[in-house]
Order: structure tokens, then C-alpha cells, then sequence
């Protein structure tokens, strides 16, 4: 059993809408898209059986909507995204059930957040990042083949397999292969023409998978029947762990390729900063608002610091220089939770509670 957020809409079961990203924290710009975020209740029939549903997303995932026993439990652990809906200003909310008026934030602000909150600031830095290898690195669109790790013994020194086909005039197909004892992918190499007596064939270096017109290699050699006293021709070394870095590597690209969100990376290439701005932007409104919750006992949602960390987001900043600002705002942060009067923890107890209250009023109001 699935539900979309057509469902939710259709069968009245979102208990609070709200606009989320960067419209509801003031850092829109005219081509930002509107995305939404909130809060919907089963119907009983899937709470009380096997299919429940924790999260309800669009395909792009910028509408989604927690289940009510998901965001609570979000909030026991002081979840930022379920905060900034706890908080959310009243010109962001689009629909706010009279049942979520009892949940108290008083009840659930603690010093948890400076964890949750700079934890996950933190870990935006590292994604900002860590986007420059793909990036500055770039990987061909050229399938990895295996024979690009395969290189020939020489003496005491090594050359690439393909180099050394070329030079002798040789050909991979007709070669044939046998494993070296004691040698991890180790091989012997004979040329089939070096067979004196009757037409010899062999395997080729790597077996072929899928039809003639579409074939691709497997990911190890292919060995072959070699005649006795046949001589080799060369010793190949296959490094096989190295093949399947780069088979990963290539899949990793072509999936980041499709996932990418294109604007955010023409940004990045235009200011060079071999950083994704937009992480670094949150990074900082992230810290910003876990200050503001151990000084004030609330976040501010709608950011005072637009102009800021606009100019953040469109990489005006080196990555060095954002560091050591950060850094310094980290050490801040952990300062103001040192004297703030929040309590260590939720009160996870009363939390329950209001999971169990919301779910019987709505539940018995239907069966009324």
C-alpha cells in the first residue's frame, strides 16, 4: 500500500502545510521554485496494520510530508528540519490543524539541538566539499575497459597491455591466457600464431557478454586450453581491484550526472570556488539558528542575515576563508549552550503523549 500527496490532499489527512526551502527562510530568489513540507496522520485502517507509511514524498522530493508518529519522534531527537516546521511563521503555513496547537516547544527545545543542529550544519561542509572532486575531475564517458589495467611484465619494469599488443603487432583476440601459481592476477600470455602445427584459436583476453552487435566485457580475463610445451609469449598482470575503482567511479558519475540539480551546478562552475555554495549557505543559517535556540529558546526561521548568506550561496566567499568562519561560529555556539537554561533533553514522555492524544481525537471523531 502506497500513498501519494494527491491521497493525502483528497482524503483530508495533512495536519500541517507549510512552505519550506528558501521561501520560508526569506532567501528566495525570483527563479526559486516553492517547495512544501508538513505533516499528515494515517487512516486508521493502515496505522492499526502492516502498512505503515513514515514519509510521503514527490518525485523531486520537494513536497514532503512526515506521518505524525515520524515527526514526533523527529522532534524528540530535535530534528532541525521538524523544528523549523514547529516554528514555522505564520505566513508560511498554508493549512495548521487546531490538534497540532498541543504541541509545545517548550516542551521539546533542549540542548540536543546544539548536536543536531551543528551536527548537521557540519556535515553540509563536507558535501560542499567534497563535490569539487566530481566537479574539477570530471570521469569520461567512456565505459572503463578492462585491458586499460592489464599490463606486461618487462623485465624490471612494467607496460601497459594495449602498448604492447600495438608495438608487437599483436592482436587480443588472439591471445590466450593462463593463471600463475602463487601470482594474484597473475597470466601467462601465448599468440596463437606461434602455434607451428595445425590453426590454433584461442580465447581472447576477456570474455564477451550479450549479443555481437552490443556486446560488453566481463569484469575478469578469460582463460584458455594452451597445447603442451607451447611457449608464452609475455607474463600479464590484471589488477583487478583497480578495474573495479574505476567501474565504480564511472557508475558514481553517470548517477550524480542524472541527479544533479543543474542550476546549482552552472553556479558552482561559474564562481570556481570547487565548493557547492548552496551546502556552505546552510551550513551557516544552520549554526545561526542553533544559537539563536540556546540564547532565545527560539529559532529564527525567516533569516535576519539574507544579504549574507545570499552572498554565500552565490560562492562570493573563498572555501578557506568560509572555514575559519564557521569554525568561529562553531565556538560561539558552544559558548551560548555552556550557560544556556534549555534543559539537556525533550521531554520525550509528554511527546508520546501527544502522539497517543492527536491520533485518539483524530481516529474517534471519525468513527463518531
Amino acid at each position: 500500500m502506497t500513498l501519494s500527496i494527491k491521497d493525502l490532499q483528497e482524503q483530508n489527512l495533512i495536519l500541517l502545510d507549510t512552505v519550506s526551502g528558501s521561501r520560508a527562510y526569506g532567501l528566495s530568489v525570483p527563479e526559486s521554485d516553492t517547495d512544501t513540507r508538513g505533516v499528515f496522520i494515517l487512516p486508521q485502517d493502515l496505522y492499526f496494520g502492516f502498512s505503515y507509511i513514515e514519509q510521503v514524498n514527490s518525485e523531486r522530493n520537494d513536497h514532503t510530508y512526515y506521518e505524525l508518529g515520524k515527526y514526533l519522534k523527529l522532534l524528540a531527537k530535535n530534528n532541525p528540519s521538524s523544528i523549523e516546521l514547529l516554528f514555522a511563521p505564520q505566513e508560511t503555513i498554508i493549512y495548521r490543524h487546531p490538534l497540532m496547537e498541543q504541541i509545545k516547544p517548550e516542551r521539546i527545545l533542549s540542548r540536543l539541538c546544539r548536536d543536531s543542529f551543528a551536527g548537521y550544519a557540519m556535515s553540509q561542509v563536507k558535501r560542499a566539499k567534497g563535490l569539487n572532486k566530481k566537479i574539477f575531475n570530471p570521469v569520461s564517458n567512456a565505459m572503463p575497459r578492462p585491458i586499460e589495467c592489464c599490463h606486461i611484465v618487462e623485465g624490471d619494469r612494467t607496460v601497459s597491455a594495449e602498448q604492447w599488443l600495438s608495438q608487437h603487432d599483436l592482436l587480443a583476440e588472439r591471445c590466450g591466457l593462463t593463471a600463475l601459481p602463487h601470482v594474484r592476477d597473475g597470466y601467462a600470455l601465448f599468440y596463437a600464431d606461434d602455434y607451428k602445427q595445425d590453426a590454433m584459436f584461442f580465447r581472447g583476453l576477456f570474455r564477451s557478454e550479450g549479443g555481437q552487435e552490443n556486446s560488453t566485457l566481463s569484469q575478469d580475463v578469460c582463460l584458455s586450453s594452451i597445447p603442451k610445451g607451447m611457449q608464452p609469449r609475455a607474463w600479464l598482470v590484471f589488477n583487478k581491484d583497480d578495474y573495479s575503482r574505476r567501474l565504480r567511479d564511472y557508475h558514481d558519475y553517470r548517477a550524480w550526472e542524472q541527479s544533479r540539480n543543474q542550476d546549482r551546478y552552472q553556479v558552482t562552475l561559474r564562481h570556481g570556488g570547487g565548493y557547492d555554495a548552496k551546502n556552505m549557505m546552510h551550513t551557516f543559517r544552520l549554526l545561526r539558528m542553533a544559537k539563536e535556540i540556546a540564547d532565545t529558546g527560539q529559532p529564527q526561521i525567516i533569516r535576519p542575515d539574507r544579504d549574507e548568506l545570499l552572498s554565500i550561496k552565490a560562492g562570493h566567499f573563498d572555501y578557506d576563508e568560509l572555514m575559519v568562519k564557521a569554525v568561529a561560529e562553531l565556538k560561539n555556539l558552544d559558548e551560548s549552550f555552556t550557560v544556556s537554561t534549555l534543559p539537556a533533553e525533550p521531554d520525550v514522555n509528554q511527546i508520546e503523549c501527544w502522539a497517543i492524544e492527536i491520533r485518539k481525537a483524530w481516529y474517534s471523531k471519525l468513527n463518531s
